[in-house]
Protein backbone atom coordinates (compact mmCIF):
# COMPACT_ATOMS: atom_id res chain seq x y z
CA UNK A 1 0.00 0.00 0.00
CA UNK A 2 1.25 2.98 -0.88
CA UNK A 3 1.26 6.07 2.06
CA UNK A 4 0.36 9.36 1.25
CA UNK A 5 1.25 12.45 3.02
CA UNK A 6 -0.29 15.75 2.84
CA UNK A 7 -3.39 17.83 4.27
CA UNK A 8 -6.57 18.67 3.03
CA UNK A 9 -4.99 21.86 3.02
CA UNK A 10 -2.10 21.68 1.10
CA UNK A 11 -2.09 20.74 -2.85
CA UNK A 12 -2.07 17.71 -4.21
CA UNK A 13 0.80 16.32 -5.43
CA UNK A 14 0.80 15.75 -9.14
CA UNK A 15 3.14 13.19 -10.53
CA UNK A 16 6.92 14.60 -11.94
CA UNK A 17 6.02 13.66 -15.27
CA UNK A 18 2.70 15.99 -15.71
CA UNK A 19 5.05 18.48 -14.22
CA UNK A 20 7.62 18.42 -16.40
CA UNK A 21 5.40 18.32 -19.23
CA UNK A 22 3.53 21.54 -17.79
CA UNK A 23 7.08 23.05 -16.97
CA UNK A 24 8.04 22.32 -20.89
CA UNK A 25 4.94 23.24 -22.57
CA UNK A 26 3.81 26.15 -20.60
CA UNK A 27 6.99 28.35 -21.46
CA UNK A 28 6.65 27.21 -25.10
CA UNK A 29 3.36 28.01 -25.49
CA UNK A 30 3.70 31.58 -23.89
CA UNK A 31 6.86 32.04 -26.49
CA UNK A 32 4.91 30.81 -29.25
CA UNK A 33 2.39 32.94 -28.68
CA UNK A 34 4.69 35.89 -28.46
CA UNK A 35 6.10 35.32 -32.06
CA UNK A 36 2.30 34.62 -33.47
CA UNK A 37 2.03 38.42 -32.53
CA UNK A 38 5.61 39.67 -33.51
CA UNK A 39 4.93 37.31 -36.61
CA UNK A 40 1.37 39.25 -37.06
CA UNK A 41 2.58 42.02 -37.03
CA UNK A 42 5.96 41.62 -39.09
CA UNK A 43 3.66 40.31 -41.96
CA UNK A 44 0.82 42.70 -41.53
CA UNK A 45 3.60 45.49 -42.50
CA UNK A 46 4.97 43.54 -44.66
CA UNK A 47 1.93 42.85 -46.33
CA UNK A 48 1.06 46.90 -46.72
CA UNK A 49 4.33 47.62 -47.45
CA UNK A 50 4.52 44.91 -50.67
CA UNK A 51 0.81 46.08 -51.29
CA UNK A 52 1.86 50.13 -51.15
CA UNK A 53 4.70 48.51 -53.61
CA UNK A 54 2.03 47.23 -56.17
CA UNK A 55 -0.31 50.23 -56.07
CA UNK A 56 2.70 52.45 -56.74
CA UNK A 57 3.46 49.95 -59.99
CA UNK A 58 0.07 50.42 -60.78
CA UNK A 59 0.17 54.18 -60.47
CA UNK A 60 3.19 54.44 -62.61
CA UNK A 61 1.35 52.46 -65.59
CA UNK A 62 -1.61 54.37 -65.01
CA UNK A 63 0.20 57.95 -65.23
CA UNK A 64 2.12 56.90 -68.27
CA UNK A 65 -0.33 56.28 -69.82
CA UNK A 66 -2.37 59.07 -69.31
CA UNK A 67 -0.04 61.29 -69.82
CA UNK A 68 0.38 59.75 -73.77
CA UNK A 69 -3.54 60.54 -74.12
CA UNK A 70 -3.43 63.83 -72.60
CA UNK A 71 -1.64 64.49 -75.77
CA UNK A 72 -3.50 62.42 -78.42
CA UNK A 73 -7.15 62.31 -77.16
CA UNK A 74 -10.03 63.78 -75.73
CA UNK A 75 -10.72 64.49 -72.16
CA UNK A 76 -13.89 61.52 -72.53
CA UNK A 77 -11.73 59.31 -74.50
CA UNK A 78 -9.22 59.86 -70.98
CA UNK A 79 -12.30 59.00 -68.64
CA UNK A 80 -13.15 56.03 -70.64
CA UNK A 81 -9.64 54.60 -70.35
CA UNK A 82 -9.57 55.47 -66.22
CA UNK A 83 -12.71 53.43 -65.92
CA UNK A 84 -11.75 50.67 -67.99
CA UNK A 85 -8.63 50.85 -66.22
CA UNK A 86 -10.82 50.63 -62.76
CA UNK A 87 -12.78 47.79 -64.00
CA UNK A 88 -9.95 45.77 -65.06
CA UNK A 89 -8.09 46.09 -61.24
CA UNK A 90 -11.03 45.03 -59.87
CA UNK A 91 -11.77 42.06 -61.74
CA UNK A 92 -7.96 41.19 -61.58
CA UNK A 93 -7.45 42.55 -57.89
CA UNK A 94 -10.54 43.11 -55.79
CA UNK A 95 -13.69 45.16 -55.37
CA UNK A 96 -12.10 47.69 -53.05
CA UNK A 97 -9.83 49.31 -55.51
CA UNK A 98 -9.84 52.81 -56.04
CA UNK A 99 -8.29 54.55 -58.77
CA UNK A 100 -7.67 58.52 -58.90
CA UNK A 101 -6.61 60.41 -61.90
CA UNK A 102 -6.33 64.32 -61.95
CA UNK A 103 -4.59 66.45 -64.49
CA UNK A 104 -4.97 69.84 -65.30
CA UNK A 105 -7.64 71.27 -62.99
CA UNK A 106 -9.74 68.13 -64.03
CA UNK A 107 -10.39 64.92 -61.78
CA UNK A 108 -11.96 61.60 -62.73
CA UNK A 109 -12.28 58.61 -60.16
CA UNK A 110 -13.78 55.34 -59.47
CA UNK A 111 -17.92 55.51 -59.40
CA UNK A 112 -19.00 52.38 -59.10
CA UNK A 113 -19.11 51.22 -56.17
CA UNK A 114 -19.79 54.35 -53.97
CA UNK A 115 -21.40 57.11 -55.54
CA UNK A 116 -19.55 59.07 -53.25
CA UNK A 117 -16.34 57.50 -54.80
CA UNK A 118 -15.15 61.42 -56.04
CA UNK A 119 -15.81 62.90 -52.64
CA UNK A 120 -13.03 61.36 -51.30
CA UNK A 121 -10.53 62.11 -54.38
CA UNK A 122 -9.83 65.60 -52.82
CA UNK A 123 -8.86 64.81 -49.88
CA UNK A 124 -6.78 61.28 -51.01
CA UNK A 125 -4.89 63.67 -53.40
CA UNK A 126 -4.05 66.29 -50.29
CA UNK A 127 -2.84 63.43 -48.16
CA UNK A 128 -1.13 61.61 -50.92
CA UNK A 129 1.07 64.98 -51.32
CA UNK A 130 1.04 65.31 -47.82
CA UNK A 131 3.09 62.17 -47.66
CA UNK A 132 0.87 60.09 -45.93
CA UNK A 133 -0.08 56.60 -47.71
CA UNK A 134 -2.73 55.25 -45.25
CA UNK A 135 -6.27 56.82 -45.41
CA UNK A 136 -9.28 56.62 -43.12
CA UNK A 137 -12.55 56.31 -44.43
CA UNK A 138 -15.79 55.33 -42.84
CA UNK A 139 -13.68 53.85 -40.26
CA UNK A 140 -12.08 51.68 -42.84
CA UNK A 141 -8.33 51.88 -43.41
CA UNK A 142 -7.09 52.63 -47.09
CA UNK A 143 -3.69 51.95 -48.63
CA UNK A 144 -2.60 53.79 -51.29
CA UNK A 145 -0.06 55.30 -53.77
CA UNK A 146 0.61 57.06 -57.11
CA UNK A 147 3.02 59.39 -58.89
CA UNK A 148 2.18 62.75 -59.05
CA UNK A 149 4.22 65.08 -61.58
CA UNK A 150 2.69 68.39 -61.09
CA UNK A 151 0.62 67.97 -63.92
CA UNK A 152 -0.53 64.97 -63.35
CA UNK A 153 -1.76 62.96 -60.16
CA UNK A 154 -2.39 58.94 -60.07
CA UNK A 155 -3.62 56.94 -57.64
CA UNK A 156 -4.65 53.71 -56.84
CA UNK A 157 -5.80 52.45 -52.91
CA UNK A 158 -7.20 49.65 -51.41
CA UNK A 159 -9.12 48.86 -48.39
CA UNK A 160 -6.53 47.53 -45.90
CA UNK A 161 -9.19 45.05 -44.13
CA UNK A 162 -8.51 43.22 -47.09
CA UNK A 163 -5.35 42.84 -46.89
CA UNK A 164 -5.53 42.32 -43.02
CA UNK A 165 -7.92 39.49 -43.62
CA UNK A 166 -5.53 37.48 -46.01
CA UNK A 167 -2.48 37.96 -43.71
CA UNK A 168 -4.75 36.82 -40.95
CA UNK A 169 -5.39 33.68 -43.05
CA UNK A 170 -2.26 32.97 -44.08
CA UNK A 171 -1.36 33.49 -39.99
CA UNK A 172 -3.94 30.63 -39.28
CA UNK A 173 -2.29 28.71 -41.27
CA UNK A 174 1.00 29.10 -40.12
CA UNK A 175 -0.87 28.53 -36.76
CA UNK A 176 -2.46 24.98 -37.65
CA UNK A 177 1.40 23.92 -39.18
CA UNK A 178 2.49 25.06 -35.78
CA UNK A 179 -0.45 23.26 -33.86
CA UNK A 180 0.05 19.99 -35.37
CA UNK A 181 3.96 20.10 -34.85
CA UNK A 182 3.43 21.51 -31.48
CA UNK A 183 1.19 18.32 -31.05
CA UNK A 184 3.69 16.14 -32.35
CA UNK A 185 6.22 17.90 -30.18
CA UNK A 186 4.32 17.27 -27.19
CA UNK A 187 3.45 13.40 -27.93
CA UNK A 188 7.34 13.27 -28.42
CA UNK A 189 7.90 15.05 -25.05
CA UNK A 190 5.27 12.86 -23.22
CA UNK A 191 5.98 9.55 -24.77
CA UNK A 192 10.06 10.61 -23.86
CA UNK A 193 9.17 11.85 -20.25
CA UNK A 194 7.13 8.74 -19.35
CA UNK A 195 9.45 6.27 -20.41
CA UNK A 196 12.41 7.99 -19.38
CA UNK A 197 11.15 9.59 -16.16
CA UNK A 198 7.20 8.49 -15.04
CA UNK A 199 7.49 4.58 -16.07
CA UNK A 200 10.85 4.26 -13.91
CA UNK A 201 9.26 6.62 -10.84
CA UNK A 202 6.60 4.15 -11.43
CA UNK A 203 8.20 1.22 -10.71
CA UNK A 204 10.56 2.45 -8.30
CA UNK A 205 7.24 3.37 -6.39
CA UNK A 206 5.98 -0.08 -6.63
CA UNK A 207 9.17 -1.49 -5.31
CA UNK A 208 9.20 0.87 -2.35
CA UNK A 209 5.34 -0.45 -1.68
CA UNK A 210 6.46 -3.83 -1.91
CA UNK A 211 8.75 -3.08 0.79
CA UNK A 212 7.22 -1.08 2.92
CA UNK A 213 4.49 -4.61 3.07
CA UNK A 214 7.62 -6.38 4.58
CA UNK A 215 9.27 -7.59 1.29
CA UNK A 216 12.74 -6.71 1.96
CA UNK A 217 15.43 -7.14 -0.20
CA UNK A 218 13.07 -6.17 -3.28
CA UNK A 219 15.46 -4.25 -5.99
CA UNK A 220 14.22 -1.45 -8.39
CA UNK A 221 15.46 -2.44 -12.20
CA UNK A 222 18.31 0.02 -13.38
CA UNK A 223 17.48 3.12 -15.48
CA UNK A 224 19.36 4.35 -18.25
CA UNK A 225 19.31 8.31 -16.70
CA UNK A 226 22.48 8.85 -13.98
CA UNK A 227 19.86 10.63 -11.71
CA UNK A 228 17.34 7.75 -11.46
CA UNK A 229 20.12 5.09 -11.77
CA UNK A 230 21.57 6.82 -8.11
CA UNK A 231 18.01 7.05 -6.58
CA UNK A 232 17.37 3.54 -7.35
CA UNK A 233 21.02 2.35 -5.94
CA UNK A 234 19.99 3.93 -2.97
CA UNK A 235 16.16 1.86 -2.81
CA UNK A 236 18.28 -0.93 -3.46
CA UNK A 237 20.77 -0.48 -0.71
CA UNK A 238 17.93 0.46 1.54
CA UNK A 239 16.25 -2.33 0.36
CA UNK A 240 19.07 -4.84 1.10
CA UNK A 241 19.58 -3.31 4.29
CA UNK A 242 16.17 -4.10 5.38
CA UNK A 243 16.28 -7.41 4.69
CA UNK A 244 19.70 -8.35 6.59
CA UNK A 245 18.05 -6.34 9.91
CA UNK A 246 14.61 -8.22 8.98
CA UNK A 247 16.63 -11.62 8.79
CA UNK A 248 18.52 -11.16 12.04
CA UNK A 249 14.68 -10.17 13.66
CA UNK A 250 13.35 -12.70 12.27
CA UNK A 251 15.98 -15.52 13.74
CA UNK A 252 15.95 -14.24 16.96
CA UNK A 253 12.08 -13.95 17.10
CA UNK A 254 12.33 -17.83 15.41
CA UNK A 255 14.49 -18.12 18.86
CA UNK A 256 12.00 -16.27 20.79
CA UNK A 257 9.18 -18.20 20.31
CA UNK A 258 11.21 -21.68 20.69
CA UNK A 259 12.24 -20.43 24.16
CA UNK A 260 8.20 -19.52 24.75
CA UNK A 261 7.29 -22.94 23.25
CA UNK A 262 9.94 -24.20 25.70
CA UNK A 263 8.16 -22.78 28.26
CA UNK A 264 5.14 -24.00 27.69
CA UNK A 265 3.86 -27.48 29.34
CA UNK A 266 4.55 -29.80 26.57
CA UNK A 267 4.56 -33.67 27.27
CA UNK A 268 3.59 -32.99 30.83
CA UNK A 269 0.33 -35.63 32.22
CA UNK A 270 -1.53 -34.44 34.92
CA UNK A 271 -2.49 -37.28 37.66
CA UNK A 272 -6.59 -37.65 36.97
CA UNK A 273 -6.69 -35.43 34.22
CA UNK A 274 -7.17 -35.50 30.28
CA UNK A 275 -6.17 -31.64 29.29
CA UNK A 276 -5.88 -30.90 25.62
CA UNK A 277 -3.93 -27.50 24.79
CA UNK A 278 -4.06 -24.96 21.90
CA UNK A 279 -1.73 -21.88 21.60
CA UNK A 280 -1.93 -19.79 18.65
CA UNK A 281 0.04 -16.61 19.19
CA UNK A 282 -0.89 -13.53 16.98
CA UNK A 283 2.64 -12.34 16.30
CA UNK A 284 6.02 -14.26 16.60
CA UNK A 285 5.72 -14.48 20.51
CA UNK A 286 2.59 -14.45 22.66
CA UNK A 287 1.70 -12.97 25.90
CA UNK A 288 -0.84 -15.57 26.46
CA UNK A 289 0.30 -18.08 29.27
CA UNK A 290 -0.84 -21.49 30.36
CA UNK A 291 0.91 -23.68 32.65
CA UNK A 292 1.05 -27.37 34.56
CA UNK A 293 3.06 -27.56 37.62
CA UNK A 294 2.97 -29.98 40.66
CA UNK A 295 2.82 -28.68 43.96
CA UNK A 296 5.25 -30.52 47.00
CA UNK A 297 2.23 -31.77 48.27
CA UNK A 298 0.97 -33.55 45.35
CA UNK A 299 -1.64 -31.14 43.79
CA UNK A 300 -1.50 -29.84 40.65
CA UNK A 301 -1.32 -26.07 39.71
CA UNK A 302 -3.44 -25.13 36.57
CA UNK A 303 -2.81 -21.62 35.22
CA UNK A 304 -3.79 -19.30 32.53
CA UNK A 305 -2.84 -16.23 31.79
CA UNK A 306 -3.25 -13.12 29.06
CA UNK A 307 -0.79 -10.18 29.64
CA UNK A 308 -2.23 -7.05 28.27
CA UNK A 309 -1.30 -6.52 24.49
CA UNK A 310 0.63 -9.24 22.15
CA UNK A 311 4.37 -9.45 21.57
CA UNK A 312 7.43 -9.10 22.40
CA UNK A 313 6.59 -7.17 25.62
CA UNK A 314 3.90 -8.80 26.47
CA UNK A 315 5.79 -12.42 25.98
CA UNK A 316 8.81 -10.73 28.60
CA UNK A 317 6.18 -10.24 30.52
CA UNK A 318 4.26 -14.00 30.41
CA UNK A 319 7.67 -15.46 30.70
CA UNK A 320 8.47 -13.74 34.32
CA UNK A 321 5.13 -14.80 34.98
CA UNK A 322 6.17 -18.43 35.33
CA UNK A 323 9.32 -17.83 36.78
CA UNK A 324 6.92 -16.32 39.62
CA UNK A 325 4.88 -19.26 39.82
CA UNK A 326 7.46 -21.59 39.81
CA UNK A 327 9.23 -19.68 43.18
CA UNK A 328 5.44 -18.78 44.98
CA UNK A 329 3.74 -22.32 43.86
CA UNK A 330 7.06 -23.92 46.24
CA UNK A 331 5.48 -22.15 49.43
CA UNK A 332 1.91 -21.30 48.69
CA UNK A 333 -1.04 -23.43 48.53
CA UNK A 334 -4.13 -21.65 47.95
CA UNK A 335 -5.03 -20.29 44.33
CA UNK A 336 -5.60 -16.58 46.18
CA UNK A 337 -2.34 -16.89 48.24
CA UNK A 338 -0.71 -18.10 44.90
CA UNK A 339 -1.95 -14.86 43.29
CA UNK A 340 -1.53 -12.42 45.96
CA UNK A 341 2.72 -13.07 45.90
CA UNK A 342 2.70 -13.77 42.05
CA UNK A 343 0.94 -9.65 41.96
CA UNK A 344 3.35 -8.50 44.46
CA UNK A 345 6.34 -9.22 42.73
CA UNK A 346 4.88 -8.32 39.43
CA UNK A 347 4.02 -4.49 40.06
CA UNK A 348 7.50 -4.22 41.36
CA UNK A 349 8.87 -5.49 38.58
CA UNK A 350 7.31 -4.66 35.34
CA UNK A 351 6.47 -0.81 34.16
CA UNK A 352 2.89 0.33 34.99
CA UNK A 353 0.19 -0.10 32.89
CA UNK A 354 0.64 -3.97 32.00
CA UNK A 355 -1.31 -6.05 34.06
CA UNK A 356 -1.87 -9.56 33.65
CA UNK A 357 -5.69 -11.53 33.89
CA UNK A 358 -5.31 -14.69 35.35
CA UNK A 359 -7.34 -18.00 36.49
CA UNK A 360 -4.96 -20.23 38.32
CA UNK A 361 -6.67 -23.81 39.91
CA UNK A 362 -5.56 -26.14 42.32
CA UNK A 363 -6.25 -29.84 41.18
CA UNK A 364 -5.82 -32.76 43.84
CA UNK A 365 -5.97 -36.34 42.48
CA UNK A 366 -6.78 -38.10 45.56
CA UNK A 367 -9.90 -35.70 46.07
CA UNK A 368 -10.82 -34.61 42.30
CA UNK A 369 -11.88 -31.49 44.15
CA UNK A 370 -10.22 -28.31 42.15
CA UNK A 371 -10.23 -24.87 44.08
CA UNK A 372 -9.38 -21.65 41.80
CA UNK A 373 -9.47 -18.12 42.05
CA UNK A 374 -9.55 -15.30 38.85
CA UNK A 375 -8.33 -12.22 38.99
CA UNK A 376 -10.48 -10.96 36.63
CA UNK A 377 -9.83 -13.58 34.04
CA UNK A 378 -12.88 -14.51 31.06
CA UNK A 379 -14.67 -17.06 33.21
CA UNK A 380 -13.54 -20.93 33.20
CA UNK A 381 -16.63 -23.13 31.87
CA UNK A 382 -17.65 -25.98 33.50
CA UNK A 383 -19.99 -28.61 31.31
CA UNK A 384 -22.14 -30.91 33.72
CA UNK A 385 -24.47 -33.41 32.34
CA UNK A 386 -27.29 -32.39 34.63
CA UNK A 387 -26.62 -28.95 34.89
CA UNK A 388 -25.57 -27.68 31.79
CA UNK A 389 -23.18 -24.99 31.72
CA UNK A 390 -21.45 -23.23 35.11
CA UNK A 391 -19.73 -20.27 34.82
CA UNK A 392 -16.24 -20.08 36.87
CA UNK A 393 -16.54 -16.62 37.40
CA UNK A 394 -14.28 -13.77 38.09
CA UNK A 395 -13.13 -13.54 41.90
CA UNK A 396 -10.27 -10.83 42.21
CA UNK A 397 -8.62 -7.99 40.22
CA UNK A 398 -6.59 -8.30 37.84
CA UNK A 399 -2.40 -8.81 38.44
CA UNK A 400 -0.20 -5.41 38.59
CA UNK A 401 -3.30 -2.97 38.63
CA UNK A 402 -2.15 -2.35 42.02
CA UNK A 403 0.45 -3.71 44.52
CA UNK A 404 -2.39 -4.43 47.44
CA UNK A 405 -5.36 -6.70 46.27
CA UNK A 406 -7.65 -9.24 47.39
CA UNK A 407 -8.66 -12.50 45.90
CA UNK A 408 -11.20 -15.24 46.95
CA UNK A 409 -10.33 -19.32 46.58
CA UNK A 410 -13.39 -21.05 45.79
CA UNK A 411 -13.71 -24.54 45.48
CA UNK A 412 -15.79 -27.19 42.62
CA UNK A 413 -15.64 -30.81 41.78
CA UNK A 414 -15.23 -32.75 38.61
CA UNK A 415 -16.60 -36.02 37.23
CA UNK A 416 -15.43 -37.78 34.36
CA UNK A 417 -18.40 -36.74 31.96
CA UNK A 418 -17.54 -33.23 33.35
CA UNK A 419 -15.85 -30.75 30.67
CA UNK A 420 -13.84 -27.65 32.09
CA UNK A 421 -12.83 -25.44 29.44
CA UNK A 422 -10.31 -22.28 29.94
CA UNK A 423 -9.29 -19.37 27.03
CA UNK A 424 -8.29 -16.18 26.92
CA UNK A 425 -10.23 -13.46 25.09
CA UNK A 426 -8.64 -14.04 21.73
CA UNK A 427 -11.23 -16.77 21.69
CA UNK A 428 -14.32 -14.79 22.34
CA UNK A 429 -12.83 -12.05 20.45
CA UNK A 430 -11.74 -13.31 17.19
CA UNK A 431 -13.12 -11.16 14.12
CA UNK A 432 -15.34 -12.42 10.98
CA UNK A 433 -14.83 -10.25 8.03
CA UNK A 434 -18.00 -8.80 8.68
CA UNK A 435 -16.63 -7.34 11.80
CA UNK A 436 -18.56 -9.24 14.17
CA UNK A 437 -16.81 -10.91 17.10
CA UNK A 438 -17.01 -14.63 18.18
CA UNK A 439 -18.12 -14.55 21.54
CA UNK A 440 -18.77 -16.57 24.53
CA UNK A 441 -22.29 -17.45 23.40
CA UNK A 442 -20.93 -19.15 20.37
CA UNK A 443 -18.51 -20.96 22.92
CA UNK A 444 -20.97 -22.37 25.05
CA UNK A 445 -22.99 -23.78 21.97
CA UNK A 446 -20.19 -25.79 20.50
CA UNK A 447 -19.86 -27.04 24.22
CA UNK A 448 -23.43 -28.32 24.62
CA UNK A 449 -23.33 -29.29 20.74
CA UNK A 450 -20.08 -31.24 21.39
CA UNK A 451 -20.06 -32.43 25.30
CA UNK A 452 -19.70 -36.18 24.65
CA UNK A 453 -16.61 -35.72 22.97
CA UNK A 454 -13.16 -36.17 24.46
CA UNK A 455 -11.05 -33.34 25.63
CA UNK A 456 -9.72 -33.43 21.82
CA UNK A 457 -12.47 -34.07 20.24
CA UNK A 458 -14.25 -30.78 22.16
CA UNK A 459 -10.91 -28.55 22.09
CA UNK A 460 -10.58 -29.26 17.70
CA UNK A 461 -14.17 -28.93 17.40
CA UNK A 462 -14.32 -25.22 19.31
CA UNK A 463 -11.05 -23.85 17.28
CA UNK A 464 -12.76 -25.53 13.75
CA UNK A 465 -15.68 -23.71 14.75
CA UNK A 466 -13.49 -20.34 15.39
CA UNK A 467 -11.66 -20.95 12.13
CA UNK A 468 -14.65 -20.84 10.17
CA UNK A 469 -16.07 -17.48 11.94
CA UNK A 470 -12.45 -16.12 10.86
CA UNK A 471 -12.97 -17.00 7.39
CA UNK A 472 -9.69 -16.46 7.11
CA UNK A 473 -9.08 -13.46 9.03
CA UNK A 474 -6.01 -13.51 10.98
CA UNK A 475 -6.02 -13.19 14.61
CA UNK A 476 -5.86 -9.45 16.35
CA UNK A 477 -4.94 -11.33 20.03
CA UNK A 478 -3.27 -14.18 21.22
CA UNK A 479 -5.27 -17.34 21.54
CA UNK A 480 -5.31 -19.82 24.42
CA UNK A 481 -7.62 -22.91 25.00
CA UNK A 482 -7.36 -25.59 27.53
CA UNK A 483 -10.15 -28.53 27.64
CA UNK A 484 -9.54 -30.45 30.74
CA UNK A 485 -11.66 -33.58 32.36
CA UNK A 486 -10.76 -36.15 35.62
CA UNK A 487 -10.31 -39.45 34.15
CA UNK A 488 -12.14 -42.37 35.47
CA UNK A 489 -9.32 -43.76 37.32
CA UNK A 490 -9.77 -41.04 39.20
CA UNK A 491 -13.16 -41.48 40.64
CA UNK A 492 -12.02 -45.12 41.64
CA UNK A 493 -9.09 -43.89 44.02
Amino acid sequence: MAYKFWSPESPRPQPISRRLLLAVNIPLGCALTVLLVLEYRREMAQALAEQQISLKEEAIVIHQAVRYLIETETTARIEDFVDQMRLRMNAVDSRNHRLVVTWTSRMNSAQELSAGATQIAVPLVAAFRSGERQFLLDGNLLVFDGVDDGEICSIVSEDAQQIQDEVRRQLVLQLGSLAGLAIFAAAIVTVAVYQLVGRPLRKMAHTVDVIARGEFGAQVASSPSLELQGLAESVNSMSHALALVEDKRRREMDLARKIQEYLLPNGISVPGLHVASLYLPADDVAGDYFDLLAMPDGCWLIAVADVTGHGVPSAMAAAMLKALLLVVSESAALPHEIIGQVNRRFVAILRPGLFVTAFVARWCPKTHRLTYANAGHPPGLIYRPATGIEELASSGMPVGLMEQTTCTTRETALSPDDRLVLYTDGVTEAWSPEGELFGEQRLKNVILREHAADPDGLLAAIASEVKSHCAGRELVDDLTLLVIAPLQLAISD
